[in-house]
């Protein structure tokens, strides 16, 4: 598997995870609700959308539910599944708020863990409704069987009744959402220091469009994102319907969005020192070190005690610095992350090439680089089209279902973050923070905190089953176990990681917590079997424990308190300065 699938699996699991998470940022972040029992609409969701997809239940086939409306007209559907199990949890988080909202904050937190707990109890008790502690099966994704995407097929148009060709047609739509993404980030890059041509890159990238976003013009940065992921779509599809060629629309998507990424990261480096790139290299690659007598030791306690030995010696050395050095203190963050920008580069495009390049085989090391280039693109498999690549041999190419999902979830997790951030910055978001910081005061200001904190409940709920649709479309499977109440806290973590109340942090934290998941996995891949078990649950120690460390030395989260006092665009975050009187709290303004 090349790293850029990895990758991708990672993406999804981000997306999924931080939407879930966003319910808990408007719960707990905005409106101070602490809920141990969000998994509950998580789990609503995903059994919801799934019964509206699944066929009619036959009996004698090992599986028993109490619908399956996979059969009518437009009911059947996956978008009405997700809207209906969105709305549904959302109706049931209000439901469950409504004798419990006005118990104190750790009274309200168990009572609603106890529902989350009652739901599930409830699927593997009843084996009638969703087939009990056994697997709930039977279900595909929108459109999976027209994947993997090759040079013939068609795929008919939801409710017109007609068939289109389905590479140039499904290649279109995800070219679509990802050159509209890497527009909107380029747009954003334009005027703030970047040394390569952003502008230049924004114009061509845009085919042009951009001029119609200029002061006055008729086109904001959203529309001209848009816009111009349709066009470059519609481009690829031409090329794919005439000239039939994956592999070059899959290197032309790829290119642009690792010049986007490139001119990201031309900029970022130019705010980082001398000294915070060497000690940020220095501190990435004392990572890459700890790590390496995992997969090169031959005995297992040498793994573990070689491991855990240099890993205390790089994190020794880190706090060690950070205590004696004021500079180093001060830079900490920056060279965190440029450690992570060092890791994850050797990680990607180095440690793939070590192994053919030591077996003298340079071709082969040639394919690995160009799978993880190409990424837009699944490289492999007995079903393809065979592509003879200089020095690199045979390549056979095709266009995977998980780039499609790639594509439609994180165009709702940044739907979701859209409609999250004019919910905080309207009067509405205002509102709840002024809840969450005093009630009295909002109450005194004519208006009902229970109120509030109802539809609060309403929004986070109908999001986290908004999740559970996804997740159910992810699996293709769903099991009781998977909604344990773990899944909260997980949530809650990710939530403490990134910053309770920034909605920009928590899809930082879903990305901490999942690159920590699929590291961990790999890691215990290099155990033997019987110990790869212990390996993976030890995790979960390791996460309790930095739950535990977040909240003592980063309440505020990774990226801190976000000003959402003013009505703008931009996610400012800040640390906001003492204001006098309890008046200044009751109009949203942040914690003091």
């Amino acid at each position: 598997m090349a790293v850029s699938d990895v990758v991708i699996s990672f993406i999804v699991l981000v997306a999924i995870y931080g939407i879930l998470s966003y319910g808990l940022t408007l719960k707990y972040g905005h409106t101070g609700l602490l809920d141990f029992g969000h998994v509950g609409f998580f789990l609503v969701g995903a059994y919801t959308s799934a019964l509206f997809v699944l066929p009619p239940d036959e009996p004698g086939d090992f599986t028993a539910y109490v619908v399956g409306l996979g059969d009518v007209p437009v009911v059947g559907t996956w978008v009405v599944g997700i809207v209906v199990a969105t709305v549904l949890s959302g109706i049931i988080g209000g439901l469950v708020a409504l004798p419990t909202i006005r118990l104190r904050e750790d009274y309200l937190a168990i009572t609603v863990l106890g529902v989350s707990v009652i739901f599930q109890r409830f699927i593997q008790a009843e084996s009638w409704f969703a087939n009990g502690p056994d697997a709930l099966r039977g279900y595909s994704p929108p459109l999976k069987s027209s994947f993997p995407l090759l040079l013939e097929g068609q795929v008919g148009v939801p409710f017109l009744g007609v068939s289109l060709p389905a590479t140039p047609t499904l290649f279109g739509v995800i070219t679509a959402v990802v050159w509209g993404i890497a527009l909107a980030v380029l747009a954003g890059e334009r005027g703030r220091g970047s040394p390569l041509p952003v502008s230049a890159l924004y114009l061509v990238g845009s085919f042009g469009l951009s001029t119609l976003s200029r002061p006055g013009g008729p086109l904001g940065r959203v529309q001209v994102a848009a816009a111009g992921g349709v066009v470059a779509a519609g481009l690829m599809a031409v090329l794919l319907a005439v000239a039939d060629r994956i592999l070059l629309v899959g290197v032309l998507v790829s290119a642009f969005t690792w010049l986007v990424l490139v001119a990201v990261l031309a900029r970022l480096s130019g705010r980082f020192t001398r000294r915070e790139w060497l000690s940020g290299i220095a501190l990435g690659t004392g990572f890459l070190v700890a790590l390496l007598p995992i997969p090169y030791a031959g005995a297992v306690s040498v793994k573990v005690a070689g491991s855990l030995l240099l890993l205390g010696i790089v994190i020794g050395g880190f706090y060690r610095a950070v205590q004696s050095l004021d500079w180093f203190a001060t830079a900490k963050v920056q060279i965190i992350g440029v450690a992570t920008l060092w890791f994850v580069g050797i990680w990607y495009f180095v440690i793939p090439l070590v192994g053919p390049f030591s077996g003298g085989q340079p071709g082969a090391a040639l394919k690995a680089l160009v799978q993880n280039l190409v990424w837009i693109l699944a490289f492999g498999g007995d079903v393809g089209v065979d592509y003879i690549v200089a020095f690199a041999g045979t390549l056979t190419v095709q266009v995977d279902y998980q780039r499609f999902l790639l594509a439609g979830f994180v165009l709702c997790l940044l739907g979701a973050y859209y409609l999250l951030e004019l919910t905080a910055r309207s009067p509405f978001g205002r509102v709840l923070r002024a809840v969450r910081n005093d009630e009295d005061v909002v109450r005194s200001l004519g208006k009902d905190p229970f109120v509030y904190k109802i539809q609060s409940m309403v929004i986070g709920s109908a999001l986290a089953g908004f999740a559970g649709a996804l997740w159910a479309m992810y699996t293709q499977g769903l099991t009781f176990v998977t909604f344990a109440p773990r899944v909260t806290f997980i949530a809650l973590l990710i939530v403490f990681i990134g910053g309770p109340n920034n909605n920009k942090g928590t899809i930082l934290g879903a990305a901490v917590f999942w690159a920590f998941q699929q590291a961990t996995t790999q890691i215990a891949s290099f155990f033997p079997p019987a110990l790869r078990v212990n390996v993976v649950a030890f995790r979960l120690v390791v996460m309790g424990i930095l739950f535990l460390i977040v909240l003592y030395y980063l309440p505020d989260g990774l990226l801190g308190k976000a000003n959402y006092s003013t009505p703008g665009g931009v996610n400012e975050t800040s640390n906001p300065q003492r204001e006098g009187g309890v008046a200044a709290r009751a109009d949203g303004g942040e914690d003091e």
